[in-house]
């Protein structure tokens, strides 16, 4: 005798449970996208390559090896406009000059948007776009957020680091550094906590960090980031663990917090290889705007009424289960993307529209294989279960299929693509949970306590009669 699978029903229930918690936990804060928010679009363009050693090092230990330089580039002065005192400029400015000169790779273009890309994660916003755009050019768009300065302040920055001596001497530079974190430290006064950033130097670095404090106890070393002078420290012991922590001086601890946050993330994320400049910037307003999200609301809403009108009708109790099982659906998928930070673009918004299809073409499968066994003379219960046997396979294959080409569009698309893709793998997931769990389990359920079949509340009637 066919028995009820309760694991079904606690599987389902549980996956709604977490649903509706992430329902009322994350949709106060529900992301939109450029095109439904607005947000800040930005345009860089490329002009010279950095190189954090000839940037930062304006000391006597790269003067040699810029001297090198100056002489590959002695055929130059001929060709150029530049007067002899310019010509004469110190060994200090010569790589800029030198490296203007050479032409932007694509390999430096990419570098670049991945440093400026862990810098925008910073901001805690996403599906940030960053594109390539030409030969020299990177495009920004940042849905959601509007403050601009801040966006070219942690974008723009080069953020090279630097260790200098009393006489002006780079002791140390980012070069070296392995990792900077954020964190709290307590004051020797005794308990206050003040916002810090940690560094973490590769096994050079702590030999020069080592080295730099030996030689320099008692005086200062002043740490620069981007040749703005954070702090100068004086030296009372030789560091041997290589330890650093960067502190910030006057400000309220809101002020010292965010700077250190921001400092950290500048350091971690890498100095830019390419200088870039601001070509254009601007807050771009939202193309669909408030009114359209609350008609796209409002759209979803009566889609779904009328796929549950239109099951109800075709399919008659059948239908019912299938309208219940669409809401079982709507309630994991929603509550699946916003648990995942989904945000919800012009493409997202197409992939939900998909998926809603696809979760009802699911149970259609199943409702006309249940109604082609039932024809054969099978019972409700013998049908239902020969109808999701014989129906699970054209599931599988269909929902496999459409997986295995999002998965590829995820892979190789863009940061739209991807959200348009991640969208629909929830979706399917979604629907296959709902229609091999609950859809089925009420199926199995109604067959069980069915003794006698009503075919036309069922829509069974015309098969059998034929």
């Amino acid at each position: 005798m066919k028995r009820i699978k309760w694991g079904h029903l606690i599987v389902i229930i549980i996956v709604i449970i977490l649903s509706l918690i992430s329902i009322f936990y994350y949709g106060k804060n529900v992301k939109f996208g450029l095109d439904l928010r607005g947000g800040v679009h930005l345009v860089l363009q490329a002009s010279q390559i950095i190189e954090t050693e000839e940037t930062a090092a304006k000391s006597e230990d790269t003067t040699k090896k810029e001297g090198e330089v100056q002489t590959a580039q002695e055929e130059q002065p001929q060709e150029s406009e530049q007067s002899p005192e310019e010509q004469k400029t110190s060994q200090e400015e010569q790589p800029e000059t030198t490296e203007s000169t050479r032409k932007i790779t694509a390999a430096d273009l990419e570098k670049t948007k991945s440093v400026i890309e862990k810098r925008i994660n910073a901001l805690g916003v996403s599906e940030v776009l960053v594109t390539i755009s030409g030969n020299d050019r990177i495009i920004v768009d940042i849905p959601g957020y509007t403050n601009i300065e801040e966006a070219k302040n942690i974008i723009g920055r080069i953020a090279v680091l630097t260790f200098k001596d009393e006489e002006g001497n780079v002791l140390i530079t980012g070069k070296n550094l392995k990792n900077a974190t954020f964190s709290y430290q307590s004051t020797s006064e005794g308990g206050v906590r003040e916002p810090v950033v940690q560094l973490e130097w590769d096994d050079a670095g702590k030999k020069l960090f080592a080295e730099a404090t030996e030689k320099n106890v008692g005086k200062k070393i002043a740490i620069y980031l981007d040749e703005e002078e954070l702090m100068a420290p004086t030296v009372n012991e030789p560091i041997k663990d290589g330890n650093a922590v960067i502190t910030f001086g006057g400000g309220t601890i809101e002020e010292k917090t965010r700077q250190a946050q921001e400092y950290a993330a500048l350091l971690r994320g890498g100095s830019l290889p390419v200088k870039m400049e601001f070509v254009e910037e601007r807050v771009v307003g939202p193309s669909l705007g408030r009114d359209t999200i609350n008609k796209t609301q409002i759209g979803a809403i009566l889609a779904v009424l009328i796929i549950m009108a239109y099951l109800i009708i075709i399919y008659r109790m059948f239908g019912v289960i299938g309208s219940v099982a669409l809401l079982a659906y709507v309630v994991i998928y929603l509550g699946f993307l916003l648990a995942i930070g989904t945000v919800f673009s012009l493409p997202s918004i197409g992939a939900v529209i998909l998926s809603f299809g696809m979760s009802v073409d699911s149970n259609i499968i199943v409702f006309e294989r249940i109604k082609e066994e039932y024809k054969k003379g099978r019972t409700l219960r013998s049908a239902v279960g020969s109808g999701y046997s014989h129906g699970i396979t054209a599931i599988l294959d269909s929902n496999l299929s459409m997986l295995l080409g999002m998965a590829v569009l995820w892979y190789y698309g863009t940061v739209q693509i991807k959200g348009f893709s991640l969208t629909l793998i929830a979706g399917i997931v979604a629907a296959l949970v709902t229609s091999l769990f609950f859809t089925r389990f009420i199926l199995d359920t109604l067959s069980i306590y069915t003794q006698t079949v009503n075919e036309k509340l069922f829509g069974l009637s015309s098969y059998k009669e034929s």
